[in-house]
């Protein structure tokens, strides 16, 4: 059978095909997906619950002129696909290859880049705008699933454009719920009604002849004829009240895998004025029966097997587990031990390590879905009641709630404890979901105490300290992978402020954080075999810095360096410079850290290299600035002194 998928040059060309054909290249494309993520991971199960939808929306619109958003990017791997990305979608993932959400930079076809949830609306609501002001007249969709809808932001854009009547089509992608077989029928039935050209030429004239009758306003007609149209849809479509009551027109549900359905509603109220909702009912992982019956497991996959759903397991030595499982085992001790320990998540009970958890404790292990702000905030209303919370958010996710931080936990010194998942480089996911700033968003805030675990031994005793301290708010950020040290009992006691002084030296001062504490280790090696003596200095807390052990090292060094895996700007190194300066000293100084600038995706070995934070790049250039002597640094301690006076 000749291949429809390879067959296609331009999108357009999808528009040419019959249902037939459709159908076909729907079947070739979810075999497409399934395919490249068996070898190279990512978003599986999102995007098979899209395919018809993506094929339903290209035969009817022509997005080299149209306008789409899709919400996240998880669900868009069929659109990259059949926008002139198939043949290099092997590369998705890869340094310089197809990246895992949309960007703007990589396809004229991706209208507004994301990697967090409930923007679409919203992003499609400015384009609207954009498009009126400029007198056009493409048209403009968002693509948002159930979960994302959770968001604030979602019904923030919502509210506006049911005031603004902006034309615009919504398809709310639910994956969530199921058609009940007895009520689906007469929703169907009402849904081809309702979007049917007669009843909406005859629903418009109607309303259009109310509005101009001369008795009609005496009379409320109007009004009348309109509450009778709303109030037929929301007894038979409960789901409508949402939208309807909100100003937007809706049609559902409708089977989201049906493509002759499909086909036939959007073609229908495509060229309808004002605000659109189509509610579409799909099934994540649809058509491959492993992510069908799993779906969680298969959101977001590393490499697996096609053929029995396996996933392929890196060769790896010793006994490692992911920090997020070191987290959640540390955090069911804590729970079993002490009533008051709560945790909160926004839809990643799975990712954060403490799915297991909820069976167990369903009052306590709570998801409050893709809602970082309110999370942050309910937990803050939690630590008034005497209860100990925990939130744990990747890193690059808590950045929306800094509001929520800063208003509701920190003015208030609340003792809520941030759990910050992913943090540093998070390798293909790319920079949207780098956990790359949450040290210096986090070490402006007053009353804040942020700690950073070099392995699993020492997050399992920084949390330990974190349950049982109540003086303010607390966060422990540590990185996607593996640790293979987990006992507590061989790593020295986590003592509030302090730091852990790994070896001494004469020359050079290693002051590292997480995972940069192992690099420095290796650096401080390659100094010695040059020559150099070298300490290397576990800071552990970067709020409160231990200012004792940076003065008694900045005392007597020819360069002390700070390490961190986060940006350069206003981070771990930014404190260290200013904890000098507020002592008077004058001791040269390189901060190692992340550029300015946003890191593009590839393996966080491949990210390291590319910002010169592998131990062979921060050797060179501590070694560049060597050897410094004792004449050089007395004169700028002279020059600053005499500056002073």
């Amino acid at each position: 059978m000749k291949s429809i998928l390879a067959s296609i040059s331009q999108p357009k060309e999808i528009q040419n095909l019959n249902l037939k054909e459709l159908t076909q290249l729907a079947a070739e494309c979810r075999q497409r997906i399934i395919e490249v993520t068996s070898q190279r991971g990512g978003h599986l199960a999102s995007s098979l619950g899209t395919v018809e939808i993506t094929v339903a929306l290209l035969k009817n619109f022509d997005f080299s002129l149209d306008r789409i958003v899709w919400d996240v990017g998880h669900q868009a791997y069929p659109y990259k696909i059949l926008t002139d990305r198939n043949e290099n979608f092997d590369s998705l993932g890869k340094t310089g290859g197809i990246k895992k959400f949309l960007s703007r930079d990589e396809s004229s076809y991706d209208h507004f880049g994301a990697g967090h949830a409930s923007t679409s609306i919203s992003a499609a609501l400015g384009m609207a705008i954009g498009r009126d002001l400029q007198q056009k007249k493409h048209r403009v969709i968002a693509v948002i699933g159930d979960g994302a809808m959770t968001g604030g932001l979602a019904f923030e854009a919502l509210n506006h454009n049911g005031s603004l009547d902006k034309n615009m089509l919504v398809i709310y992608n639910d994956n969530g719920i199921s058609i009940d077989p007895n009520v689906g029928a007469i929703s169907k039935l009402l849904t081809r009604f309702a979007s049917s050209r007669f009843y909406n030429s005859f629903r418009e004239e109607t309303l259009e002849f109310a509005e101009k009758a001369p008795f009609s306003e005496r009379l409320g007609l109007k009004a009348t004829l309109q509450k009778l149209h709303d109030s037929a849809k929301s007894f038979f479509s409960p789901p409508s009240m949402l939208f309807e009551q909100l100003g937007w027109r809706y049609f559902g549900t409708v089977d989201g895998h049906n493509l002759p359905d499909l086909l036939d509603l959007i073609d229908h109220v495509k060229d309808l004025d004002g605000p659109i909702v189509i509610h579409a009912i799909t099934q994540k992982g649809k058509g491959y029966a492993f992510a069908e019956e799993d779906s969680h497991k298969y959101h977001g996959v590393t490499p697996f097997e096609p053929v029995d759903g396996k996933f392929i397991k890196n060769k790896s030595t010793g006994t490692t587990i992911s920090f997020s499982q070191a987290f959640g085992d540390k955090l069911g001790e804590l729970m079993e031990r002490d009533e008051k320990v709560v945790v909160l998540t926004a839809a990643m009970l799975s990712g954060t390590g403490i799915v297991k958890l909820q069976p167990k404790y369903p009052d306590r292990v709570l998801d409050v879905g893709i809602a970082e702000g309110h999370a942050v905030t309910c937990s803050a209303g939690l630590a008034t009641t005497g209860n100990k919370p925990f939130v744990a958010i990747y890193s690059t996710f808590l950045q929306r709630a800094l509001d929520h931080i800063i208003h509701d936990v920190a003015i208030q010194k609340l003792p809520v404890r941030f759990m910050l998942d992913r943090a540093g480089f998070v390798g293909a996911d790319g920079p949207t979901h780098h956990g790359l700033y949450d040290l210096t968003y986090l070490r402006m805030i007053p009353n804040m105490t942020i700690m950073v675990p070099r392995n699993g031994a020492e997050l399992r005793g920084m949390m330990e300290l974190a349950c049982n301290y109540e003086n303010g708010p607390l966060a422990i950020r540590y990185p996607r992978g593996n640790t293979v040290e987990l006992d507590e009992n061989k790593s020295p006691q986590i003592e509030f402020g302090k730091a852990h002084i790994l070896r001494k030296g004469q020359d050079v001062a290693l002051f590292a954080v997480g995972s940069m504490v192992d690099t420095a280790e290796e650096v401080a090696d390659v100094l010695e075999a040059k020559g150099f003596s070298a300490a290397v200095i576990n800071a552990r807390f970067v709020k409160p810095l231990d200012e004792k052990v940076i003065v008694q090292f900045g005392g007597k060094v020819k360069l002390l360096v700070s390490l961190e895996e986060n940006t350069i700007h206003g981070g771990f190194g930014s404190g260290v410079l200013e904890s000098l300066s507020e002592k008077g000293m004058c001791v040269p100084t390189l901060q190692i850290g992340v550029p300015d600038r946003f890191i593009a995706q590839g393996s966080p070995e491949e990210q390291r290299q590319a910002t010169e934070l592998s131990p062979e790049q921060i050797s060179t250039r501590i070694l560049e600035r060597l050897p410094v002597t004792e004449k050089e640094i007395n004169k700028k301690r002279n020059d600053l002194q005499k500056v002073s006076a």
